[in-house]
């Protein structure tokens, strides 16, 4: 199989990126919107993708999903997937989701009577529009991190909500804070193997936005490794307390993750997902994964997702243009 991006032959994995490149924001709402219904409103329909890594004991195996070289239109339509799911999440039973999606394809700003509450579920991270002030070299930094931090989350659950396998259904799967800056986990999955009177198992993932300008991928999944490490178990306890009224196969599964994990059970598995614009990632870069979580010995225990999104500061901004087109 032909790569969906190039391999990097040095082990910083910088050779191929891009950082310089800037794609207009131009696609309309409405016109994202029908290119994504065309493709079942499903990102890993509009991505490439491919498995790489090796499902062997003590290897991670990974996948890598890629969107390099992709024209501004179905960049949008993938932008648009996610700001769509985003609000309807935020804005739950709310009428709030309604107003701004109908504003959004509509191309016509929300009701005055509306706004304020349609922006009450947005503003903690996309902000206010015009907030911001150009030089203000500080604050849009922060915000752009924050930014960026949410929509690699929001990218990893779709593509991991989307994921079917023949090996396991899944039977669980946590959704992103309402905050990037929450404590806790960033990604918990629980899969049934196939046949009857099988046992659930777990991933604990840890989701990082990669930073090309100041480290390189293997840096960034060594960070969320060592993360894992020293605070899997706390984010562990949390998901216990946050379920104890969960009943059935799966409230089991919930009371034991503690155990689970401190003795490495073939039933317990952790996953590192990066978001970055590197487009020639090192074939290794998970290998900090392996070394750094090496209790875990068992064929599949170990996961990534190395999502490769060319310029994704661009990609998060146009995420928010998305959401902020209904004000």
């Amino acid at each position: 199989m032909e790569s969906v991006v190039g391999s990097a032959s040095e082990e910083d994995g910088s050779e191929g990126d891009h950082p310089d490149v800037t794609i207009a924001p131009s696609t309309s709402p409405a016109e994202a919107a029908r290119l994504a219904a065309q493709h079942d409103n499903q990102v890993s329909r509009l991505l490439a993708s491919e498995s790489r890594g090796q499902h062997a004991p003590g290897k991670c195996a990974w996948d890598l999903v890629a969107m390099v070289d992709f024209p501004a239109d179905r960049r949008s339509a993938v932008a648009w997937i996610i700001a769509e799911a985003i609000m309807k999440f935020r804005c739950g039973n709310s009428r709030a989701f309604a107003c701004w999606r109908t504003a959004a394809l509509s191309a016509n700003a929300v009701a005055e009577d509306d706004r304020e509450l349609v922006l009450s579920f947005l503003i903690s991270v996309f902000g206010r529009p015009g907030a911001v002030e150009p030089g203000d070299t500080k604050a849009k930094q922060g915000k752009s991190n924050h930014l960026e931090g949410f929509v690699a989350e929001w990218l990893w659950h779709l593509i991991m909500k989307e994921q079917q396998a023949a090996h396991r259904e899944r039977k669980y799967l946590s959704e992103p804070s309402y905050s990037v800056t929450e404590q806790g986990e960033d990604g918990f999955a629980v899969y049934a193997p196939p046949g009857t009177n099988v046992s659930l198992f777990f991933r604990l993932w840890e989701i990082k936005k990669h930073n090309t300008e100041s480290s390189v991928v293997t840096a960034t999944v060594q960070r969320a490794s060592d993360q894992l490490n020293t605070r899997g178990l706390q984010y562990l306890a949390k998901l216990t307390s946050a379920h104890r009224q969960t009943d059935g196969d799966l409230g089991i599964l919930f009371a034991e993750l503690g155990d689970l994990w401190i003795n490495a059970d073939p039933r317990a598995g952790a996953g590192v997902g990066v978001a970055t614009s590197t487009v020639s990632p090192p074939e290794a870069c998970f290998s900090p994964l392996e070394s750094t979580l090496g209790q875990f010995t068992n064929a599949g225990q170990l996961e990534g997702l190395l999502c490769v999104i060319e310029n994704f500061t661009e990609f998060a901004v146009e995420v928010r243009r998305m959401v902020w087109s209904a004000l």
